[in-house]
């Protein structure tokens, strides 16, 4: 340990105050690393143009999940469920019909007899 206190200081004792200023610089150091990494990609980005090409894939799934929420409201409208005996009979016919047609099956209207 004393070796490598020797490589920058040269007496054999390091006091509480260098041992201290040398953890701010090595921090600083780190620090200061840190920032030109952020800076390179940074301008590799730009030079590149992955932020505009982020900004458009964001707005997409915006719009994309704008347009699912709406679509689901819309089909919701017709379908209500009232209590568990409801939810399990349109549950029984749909897994029935399904099996029945081979296909994916959606529900669209429950009316009560």
């Amino acid at each position: 340990m004393n070796s490598l206190f020797l490589a920058i200081d040269k007496s054999s004792e390091v006091s509480i105050s260098d041992g201290a200023l040398y953890s701010i610089l090595a921090i600083i150091m780190v620090f200061v690393v840190l920032l030109i990494i952020i800076g390179i990609t940074t301008l590799i980005f730009k030079l590149t143009g992955l932020f505009e090409l982020k900004a458009e894939l964001d707005k997409a799934k915006s719009n994309n999940n704008e347009t699912k929420n709406e679509v689901q409201k819309s089909n919701n409208e017709h379908v209500v469920i009232k209590d568990d005996d409801m939810l399990a009979a349109v549950l029984v016919a749909s897994i029935d019909y399904q099996n029945e047609i081979k296909k994916d099956v959606k529900v669209v209207y429950v009316n009560e007899l």
